[in-house]
This record gives structure tokens, sequence and C-alpha cells, in this order.
């Protein structure tokens, strides 16, 4: 008789409680969540099949991972970066309480242990108005600083805030570059590191300095002390402000002079000398 064989492809089946996985990006962080998604199937899920003021896995099978490329700040407390076990303890009444564990290789929650827990915030529960089947985790309401990651399953909505520092990981981005640039680039990269300064106004002071690091090693660019021009203006130093601009208009002028043009910026750069002159 001819023996049967049975390739592992084959024996791959549908798991009850499939795997899932998201990812969101909040400033220059990059957060992920690698979970399990079990289904109601008529089933009570809060207080019976998991139980309140219990530890539980945040899901199916292997406990919840929760992933971040960077330190952030959950519920306002500080979690640094890294990989965690996810854990909730779910309340009959009130809110509920989520653990990082930096324990990352366990299965449910049967080996859990409370001196492994990196962090643990009280996190908002409500009623969800429609009944979801199966367990989802998504993010909401995210911006280039903040974001909700939200699980919802059965009648339940837990919802936590999260916070990232997107000016910590610029800081430390462009120190990089400036390090690996080649001589002759470094001003451009410390005018773009300005530029970003700029336009991100709670940066003003690094902006000032990478400015004036750029017109120093290259003196005769405009655009480089229009910049100037707008950090100093973003500092209401408008005195400072209008003389730099006066120079970006100065050498806007010498270098399309050079080539037989026009200097179109000029007029830009005097509505701002205008607004700052009021502004004195």
């Amino acid at each position: 008789m001819a023996s049967l064989s049975i390739s592992s492809q084959a024996q791959e089946l549908p798991k009850p409680s499939p795997s899932a996985e998201i990812e969101q990006r909040i400033g220059l962080t990059d957060i992920n969540v690698l979970y399990s998604r079990p289904g109601v199937k008529g089933r009570t899920i809060w207080g019976e099949l998991v139980k309140f003021d219990e530890v539980w896995r945040a899901g199916a099978n292997k406990a919840t991972m929760f992933s971040t490329s960077a330190d952030i700040k959950i519920e306002g407390k500080e979690l640094p970066k890294g990989d965690y076990s996810l854990f909730i303890i779910p309340a009959k009444e009130g809110d509920w309480t989520v653990i990082f564990n930096k324990e990352t290789e366990l299965w449910g929650a049967g080996d859990y242990k409370k001196e492994q827990d990196q962090l643990r915030v009280i996190a908002k529960m409500s009623k969800s108005s429609e009944m979801v089947e199966r367990l989802e985790y998504r993010f909401m309401s995210v911006d280039d600083k903040s974001g909700q990651l939200v699980l919802d399953w059965e009648n339940a909505r837990l919802s936590m805030q999260i916070e990232a520092d997107p000016s910590k990981q610029a800081i430390e981005n462009i120190n990089l570059a400036i390090s690996e640039s080649k001589e002759e680039d470094k001003w451009k990269v410390y005018r773009s590191a300005a530029a970003f300064a700029r336009d991100n106004e709670n940066m003003t002071k690094e902006g000032l300095e990478w400015i004036k690091k750029s017109t120093e090693l290259k003196a005769d660019n405009w655009y480089s002390f229009w910049v100037y021009a707008d950090l100093h203006a973003l500092n209401m130093d408008y005195k400072s402000a209008i003389l730099m601009a006066e120079k970006s208009i100065k050498l806007g002028q010498e270098g399309a002079k050079a080539d037989d043009s026009e200097f179109s910026y000029q007029s830009r750069i005097q509505t701002d000398i205008d607004e700052w002159k009021s502004m004195k």
C-alpha cells in the first residue's frame, strides 16, 4: 500500500483566532501591534471569558506584542523604545489597567511576572455603540505628535493616548546627517536643519544655532539669510529679522545681476520686512 505523504503546507489550517498586525507612524516614531483576533461567537466576553481583575493577554494565543521605535508617552507616562508584551486588566466598573511587560516570549498570561513590568497605565474604557465580533486594534486621531490606540471587542472600547516627540528624533537625525556629510556640503545640511526648525516653532533655539553655522560656512547665499530672518522673527527679535532679510535681498540682487536677471523673491521678502517693522 502506498504511503500517504502530507506536505507541511497542506497541514496548515485556518486558525480560530487569526493573527493580525497594525503599524502607525506618529511623527518619526513607528508603533507596531502584533496580535491574534478571537471572535465573540455568541459568548459573553467581559467578566466571563475574560475575567475582571485578572491579567489578560490582550488578544489570543501568544501575548500581544507592542513595539515602538523611539521613546514615547502612554497616558502621560514614559515608555522607552523597544518591544513589550501587552496585557490588560479589565475592571467591572471604571477604567482599565494596561501593562507593558519586558518579557516578549509569553504564551498567554500563564508565565506573566509583575516584576518584569516596564509600565502600567490607566486607560479609558467605554461602551461601544455597536457589537464588534472579532477583536480589533486600530489607531485613531493621529497627527505628527500624538494618536490613540483603540481596542474594540464585543461591546467595549479601550482607548489609550500615545504621545511622540518628533523634535527629539529630528535633532538626532540632523546631528547624524551633519556628522556624515562632506565638509563642502555641511552648510546645506545646517540650512536644511534650520529650515525644518523654522517650520517647527518649538525648535527656534536649535534653528538659530544651525543657521548661524550655515552662514559662517557660506556667507553669500540669499536663501540662508531669509531662513535666518524667519527664525529671528519667530523668536520675536524683529530688529535682527529685518537686518537678515535686508541682507538676503542684497545677496539675491547681486546674484541676479551676475546672471543678468531680476531677483524674483525681493517683493516677498520685503513684505516680511514691512510686517516686522510694524511689530518692532
